[in-house]
């Protein structure tokens, strides 16, 4: 193996002039300086760090207040929609011995007819879309939409059923 030693002028290898110039650094103003580069690239960094974390967890609060605020608008609606298909689709099983005894009159029982074969053409996603359209429609803040006009008809329905007992959840329509 060759090694080769470099001299400096004044006899001494080159590896002890550069430990005496890094060891004279820290007394020079360019030292200083370098440090001060040093602190402020730092600085930067962690503050523009702290301002990235800062805008994510904003975000994620965001995110979750708006999910708050929709599960608030929505589930009741969706709840409801649930038991119109539910309850549509139980009456539309029946006897027609059955639905003559519970509906008397023959007009009743097509509209209720017509009302289940409408909330079955609707797919979960159809009435999503529905919910969706009207809060958009009022300024966020869903009045009467299409799911809860049909969830008043079924309960008209129900009431002119002297049988059928409406439950407190179904009678609570916004």
């Amino acid at each position: 193996m060759i090694s080769t030693v470099f001299f400096c002028g004044n006899g001494e290898d080159a590896a002890a002039a550069d430990d005496d110039s890094w060891c004279d650094a820290s007394d020079s103003t360019g030292h200083d300086s370098s440090l001060h580069r040093e602190w402020t690239h730092r600085q930067d960094q962690f503050h523009k760090m702290g301002y990235r974390d800062g805008i994510t967890e904003g975000q994620k609060d965001a995110a979750q207040e708006g999910f708050n605020l929709g599960h608030r608008q929505s589930a009741d609606v969706g709840y409801k929609w649930g038991l119109v298909r539910g309850i549509t689709s139980a009456f539309a099983s029946l006897s027609d011995s059955l639905k003559e005894k519970w509906l008397l009159d023959a007009q009743r029982r097509g509209k209720l007819e017509d009302l289940h074969n409408f909330v079955q053409e609707i797919s979960a996603q159809g009435a999503l879309q529905l919910f969706h359209e009207s809060t958009l429609k009022n300024n966020l803040r869903p009045e009467e939409s299409k799911l809860q006009t049909i969830t008043k008809d079924l309960l008209l329905l129900l009431h002119e059923c002297p049988d059928v007992h409406v439950s407190e959840e179904l009678k609570r329509v916004p």
